[in-house]
């Protein structure tokens, strides 16, 4: 030991004895005696000195001499303990978090920004996993309610939801090339049992199943089991009648066998925070762990999550500022609460939905000897999907596809051409994913990498059969209740849509690691070929028939990195991204009443992106940074457009031409400031254009273009910015954040914008002493929305031109469908007391 360490603890054990003679200053004694415990244990370690714990995967960079890097790094950074004891991690590391847990220190080659437990322990129990990274300065996300139970909307660095991947413990959520997870992510998983996020925007890992990954990815790491039996209990309850109950149980090490694993329950409820109706929500998280020698272990996560809901309807800027302003709309905001048999379809009772969705993963590492290991991630996840509507329909204008198909709507036993009917419908779609990923790695002193394989199935089937409902209430009968199901003359069901869509994708992966200087400098280079083969299959009469498409696409990739010392690193990156069109949109919609097309799928080629990155950290005993400037090209750019069809809403993709995307992400953030305070600053700058002018059809039916060239693309804000504090003072603990977000322009034509808004939030609490066997009794207060505003809080869907325009060759072109908008949730509260035993 040190003669300067020696007088440091002499120096603390004296301030000690002093505290210690009052009972008044007996606080203060038990922090001193904190300090004097830390400094000795630094001093000279024993074996029950908690250490840090290993680093694998994505926070190691995937390699064994990263990993021993990142683990040094971390010693430097800051305390850690083992998951083993989760309350020290709560009294100790969570307090010393870099700006209260929004923020941590990162050390890959790319822009890599996280949120951990430290910060999403303060927040509401029943928030979506998108409104956690909220404040991260490359996310644009925007809440669809107050009470997460909905999910949230989100884009980054000007791309959408659809460029987003989106990973859960190694498992895909809804692959991009699929659909977007951005949906559906909330229901896989609770926040109680989230351990950290993190958003790498731009950029994915070689071995990560993702394609449709333009704007990086998302991963979300669960909690781990902890070593000893425990669990956690919890209650909330706020606005809109919203509550939830949790309880998580660790059952710890079971004997000598090496195995830990937990289970958790929860149940979600809330009333619609606008209109009528309410959601519900019952989830299941389960995860164990067994470990083996050294380096080896298996991992299994399962989660079950049933879903229950009414959807909100979503207005027109015009319709929005006349309720706004108390003057009459066109179409109100809100479903109605009563049947009106003329419009049926505006009543909310017919707008309900509900979901399904079992998922499990087995992540598996099997060191082989002192060089090579092997990785094995298995997944499946299954989900099961209705939404109802209703239509007013006519006998004799019957169409399935585009042929006409003779239905008896009101069951009296003819057909009378003209005579109208209100009939429901029940859309019902049934998405399987499995696929696994393997890899061999090996590590050597200067030199690592790895070689794998990952191959996926996905499989979506839609059928949409009409029913028979009440004329006079509009009461419907089960969506399973065949027996109400309408059939045509020959006796067959009468489907407005039955389509079976998949693909199969098969990918092969290389990547190798160099380390210089002494693992100062590092270069990494890799490269990944995916071949995609989509399939359709449309089983209507007079339907599209079969479609196939195979896709080829060769993604390198390259990093460098530098430390220049142990606060200060700088790194390069670029790679390129494949994204294939979903086969779900290769379905031709029809007009259930005209047999014209609505929306088409055919034609829509693959996007391909290109991506640089160059970042600089700063990792000090006081100031945390992370700057990076990127560029992204991206060519034949996918978009979605959210249409109707049958009044269920239905996805067309189409191609936007090219786009170019260069801007700058910074954070800022500090460690404690007197013992009590973390602030965090994010911001985003971000120039984007569209570089090509988009064909469509003018008035007088031939192909023009609009003169978007140059302009800025939908949904994409000029700039963003956060400011959040967290406060501690002994028992009680704060964190307050606002969030500000530029204008975002909703059609191609830049000439309809949704204007700037804020978002806030505020989290109070405070520790109760332990009681009996509650360990940590905790109550907290959540608010969001604090000031009230009432703005629209994100784009729902985009235009083309929101004006009357004169295209590229001089052809008049009509305005297009006026863009649809999600209005901000409105103020809300809740309340929580929770405790771990």
């Amino acid at each position: 030991m040190s003669r300067q360490k020696i007088c440091t603890i002499a120096a603390h054990s004296n301030a000690l004895l002093r505290a210690a003679k009052s009972k008044r200053h007996l606080m203060a004694a038990t922090v001193l005696g904190a300090f004097v415990l830390s400094d000795v244990a630094a001093a000279q370690p024993t074996a029950n000195t908690l250490v840090a714990p290993q680093v694998t995967g994505h926070a190691a960079g995937g390699s064994a001499p990263n990993a021993a890097r990142a683990r040094k790094r971390t010693a430097q950074a800051g305390p850690r303990v083992s998951s083993s004891s989760e309350s020290l991690d709560i009294r100790g590391n969570r307090r010393n978090a870099p700006g209260g847990g929004m923020m941590r220190v990162e050390r890959q080659a790319r822009a890599t920004q996280s949120v951990t437990s430290s910060y999403i322990a303060m927040q509401s129990p029943t928030s979506a996993p998108l409104d956690l990274i909220s404040n991260l300065p490359s996310v644009n996300v925007s809440s669809s309610d107050p009470s997460g139970i909905d999910g949230s909307s989100i884009s980054s660095r000007g791309l959408n939801d659809v460029d987003i991947g989106f990973l859960l413990n190694g498992m895909p959520i809804a692959n991009g090339s699929s659909t977007s997870g951005a949906s559906f992510i909330q229901n896989y998983i609770d926040s109680q049992n989230i351990s950290v996020e993190s958003m790498t925007p731009g950029s994915i890992s070689v071995e990560d199943p993702l394609t449709s990954a333009a704007a990086g990815s998302l991963s979300i790491t669960t909690r781990a089991p902890t070593d000893k039996f425990g669990g956690t209990l919890s209650g909330s309850y706020g606005s809109f009648n919203t509550s939830k109950e949790f309880i998580r149980i660790d059952t710890g090490l079971l004997g000598n066998s090496g195995i830990k694993s937990y289970a958790s329950f929860s149940h979600t409820r809330a009333d619609a925070w606008r209109g009528s109706g309410n959601s519900d929500r019952k989830h299941m998280d389960f995860r164990a762990q067994k470990t083996f020698g050294q380096n080896s272990s298996v991992d299994l996560f399962v989660g079950y999550n049933h879903y229950e809901s009414y959807l909100l309807r979503y207005p027109t800027m015009a319709n929005f500022m006349n309720d706004k302003h108390g003057r009459p709309v066109a179409t109100p905001l809100n479903y109605t609460d009563t049947f009106n048999p003329t419009s049926p379809s505006t009543y909310y009772a017919e707008r309900g939905t509900n979901k399904d969705q079992f998922y499990a993963s087995l992540p598996s590492k099997f060191a082989l000897n002192h060089i090579f290991s092997l990785s094995i991630v298995p997944y499946y996840q299954r989900a099961a999907i209705t939404l109802d509507s209703a239509s007013r329909m006519r006998e004799g204008y019957t169409y399935a596809g585009s042929a006409l198909q003779q239905v008896d709507l009101d069951g009296n036993g003819k057909i009378t051409k003209g005579t109208y009917y209100d009939a429901a419908s029940a859309a019902q779609s049934v998405n399987q994913q499995g696929g696994v990923v393997a890899a061999l790695h090996w590590s050597l002193k200067n030199n690592s990498g790895q070689v794998g394989y990952w191959h996926e199935e996905n499989r979506y089937s839609l059928l949409t059969p009409m029913m028979r409902m009440n004329q006079t209430t509009g009461a419907r009968p089960s969506d399973n209740d065949k027996s109400s199901y309408l059939r045509d003359t020959a006796g067959n069901v009468y489907y407005t849509t039955n389509f079976l869509g998949s693909y199969s994708l098969n990918s092969g992966f290389l990547e190798d690691a160099q380390y210089f200087m002494n693992h100062k400098m590092s270069l990494r280079a890799g490269i990944k070929v995916t071949a995609m083969t989509l399939r359709g299959q449309d089983f209507l009469a007079a339907g599209a028939g079969k479609t196939s498409q195979t896709f080829v696409s060769p993604t390198p990739r390259v990093a460098w990195s530098y430390d220049i010392d142990r606060h200060n690193q700088v790194y390069i990156n670029a790679e390129g991204d494949f994204r294939a069109p979903s086969p779900v949109g290769l379905i031709t919609r029809f007009n259930t009443s005209t047999g014209k097309i609505n929306t088409s799928g055919a034609g829509a080629k693959p996007q391909y992106s290109i991506k640089e990155e160059i970042g600089y950290r700063y990792s000090g005993n006081l100031l945390v940074a992370d700057i990076s400037a990127f560029n992204f090209n991206v060519s034949n750019r996918l978009l979605t457009l959210n249409t109707f069809s049958n009044d269920v809403q239905v996805s067309q993709t189409m191609n936007a031409g090219g786009e170019t995307i260069r801007g700058v992400d910074v954070m800022l953030s500090t460690r404690p400031l007197l013992h009590r305070f973390r602030p965090y600053v994010s911001f985003e700058y971000l120039h984007a254009t569209m570089d090509n002018n988009l064909p469509t059809t003018a008035a007088d039916g031939v192909v023009d273009y609009l003169r978007t060239k140059g302009k800025r693309p939908v949904m994409t804000p000029k700039y963003m910015a956060s400011v959040g504090l967290t406060y501690n003072e002994g028992p009680f603990f704060m964190n307050a954040s606002l969030h500000f977000t530029a204008k975002q322009y909703s059609s191609f034509m830049n000439d309809q914008a949704m204007p700037y808004y804020f978002t806030n939030t505020i989290a109070l609490g405070y520790h109760f002493p332990k009681v009996w066997i509650a360990q940590s009794p905790t109550f907290r207060l959540n608010f969001s929305n604090v000031t009230g505003q009432n703005k629209l809080g994100s784009v729902y869907s985009f235009a083309n031109n929101a004006r009357p325009t004169v295209g590229v060759y001089g052809h008049a072109i009509a305005a297009s469908s006026a863009p649809t908008y999600a209005p901000l949730p409105s103020f809300a509260m809740i309340g929580t007391v929770s405790t771990s035993f």
